[in-house]
């Protein structure tokens, strides 16, 4: 005899609709199994993308590079270290020297060294340069400190040796008659 025909028509439809509601959970788990997985493969094909893209531009980078150093004896950078010793552009406040014959003939200050010194290359008196980065609330103090340092030749007057710094040494130092 079927257990089930014991069963009143109360338990009976219980038994179905729990069976039912067995099966629309199974259903549903497979349905979220489906679609992850899908998601993994969709997730894979645009990861495989992204690698394909970053080999192309690797052999791209190849055949630059040895053109590169066929052309100048030079290899290119990759991009990452472009990146990483990229400065931020902010102006690029700072303390400059102009070299000429390995010394350095003038000391200057700016809160955008770059186009000070392009500035400078109109009269072409120098064949390097450096500069050292500082806030614009200090480019006074350190130019005159460089200047009564270095005493370079195009910073003052160079009949009498005096030279021109926007402070005093005295003034820097908080000193009377150093000099």
């Amino acid at each position: 005899m079927n257990p089930i025909q014991n069963k009143t028509p109360e338990e009976r439809k219980a038994i179905a609709a729990k069976g039912h509601a067995t099966r629309r959970e199974r259903v549903a788990r497979e349905q979220a199994i489906r679609e992850e997985a899908k998601q993994h493969v969709l997730g894979l094909k645009d990861e495989i993308k992204a690698l394909e893209a970053k080999l192309a531009a690797l052999r791209r980078f190849e055949v630059m590079n040895a053109a590169s150093c066929a052309l100048t004896g030079k290899t290119l950078l990759p991009e990452e270290e472009i990146v990483k010793a990229a400065l931020p552009w902010d102006g690029l406040s700072g303390v400059y020297f102009l070299v000429a014959n390995g010394e350095v003939i003038y000391v200057g200050q700016s809160v955008n060294v770059y186009a000070r010194l392009s500035q400078h290359a109109c009269g072409k008196y120098f064949d390097h340069y450096a500069f050292i980065r500082c806030k614009p609330d200090i480019l006074d103090k350190l130019e005159s400190l460089y200047i009564h340092c270095l005493r370079p030749k195009l910073n003052g007057n160079i009949d009498t040796y005096v030279k021109n710094a926007p402070i005093t040494l005295d003034k820097l130092l908080g000193l009377s008659n150093i000099i």
